[in-house]
């Protein structure tokens, strides 16, 4: 994979031919006239791709559970700190 750098006018004028350098593995850094760093990378896989075992809520449908991301939160805390913190 490589790493392309663009300024903001290289990207503006090449806009399609970017799209398809990323949808090719590619990765851009484009830096706009502001200064201010914008990182384009090709998605992994799209939600109606993924295969069956991958299971990516829709956002539509997506319910949050605080009791059950309390229970993961810390369960994971402790998998990183360990008993000796």
């Amino acid at each position: 994979m490589n790493i392309i750098q663009l300024s903001h006018e290289e990207f503006a004028e090449n806009v399609d031919f970017s799209f398809s350098l990323a949808e090719k593995g590619h990765t851009l850094k484009v830096t706009t006239n502001k200064g201010k760093v914008l990182i384009i990378t090709a998605v992994a896989t799209e939600v109606t791709g993924a295969p069956e075992e991958v299971k990516i809520p829709n956002p539509e449908e997506f319910v949050p559970d605080p009791v059950a991301t309390r229970a993961y939160v810390t369960e994971s805390l402790g998998e990183m700190t360990g008993p000796d913190f």
